[in-house]
C-alpha cells in the first residue's frame, strides 16, 4: 500500500508569518510555486500562503495577516488514497503533511499525485 510518504515532497518552500506577504509572493513566483505552508520558529505548521491570499492586498501586510489556516493535515504513514480523497473532497490544492509533534515535513499537491500515476501507481 503506498503511503503519503510515498508522495510527498520533502523539501518544501516555507515563509515565516511575520514576513512581508508582498515579499512572500515574490518568493513564491521566483521558485514557480502557487502557495507554500507557514510555519513558526519550532518548525509547526500555522496555516498557507497563496498567491491569491495577497493579489487584492493593497497595504502591506504580514503573511500571518491573509494565510489560511491549515485545515486538513496527513502524517508520512497515512494511506495515499486517504489524501487524494480529502483533497479531491475538500478542494485542497496543498495538503501538508507533519509528523507527531505537528511539524512539517512534507507536502502533497495535486502534481504529486500525477507524479505518482505517471510512475505506475495504481490507486487502490
Amino acid at each position: 500500500m503506498k503511503t503519503v510518504a510515498d508522495l510527498m515532497t520533502r523539501q518544501v518552500l516555507t515563509v515565516d508569518p511575520e514576513a512581508s506577504a508582498k515579499e512572500a509572493a515574490h518568493e513564491l513566483v521566483l521558485a514557480g510555486y502557487h502557495g507554500a505552508p507557514v510555519r513558526d520558529s519550532a518548525g509547526h505548521v500555522l496555516g498557507v500562503l497563496s498567491t491569491t491570499d495577497v493579489a487584492d492586498q493593497v497595504e502591506p501586510k504580514k503573511v500571518g495577516d491573509v494565510m489560511a489556516p491549515v485545515l486538513f493535515a496527513v502524517m508520512a504513514a497515512d494511506p495515499a488514497m486517504d489524501a487524494v480523497k480529502r483533497m479531491v473532497e475538500t478542494g485542497t490544492h496543498r495538503l501538508v503533511v507533519v509528523d507527531e509533534s505537528g511539524e512539517l515535513v512534507g507536502l502533497v499537491t495535486p502534481m504529486d499525485v500525477l507524479k505518482a500515476l505517471l510512475g505506475g501507481w495504481r490507486p487502490e
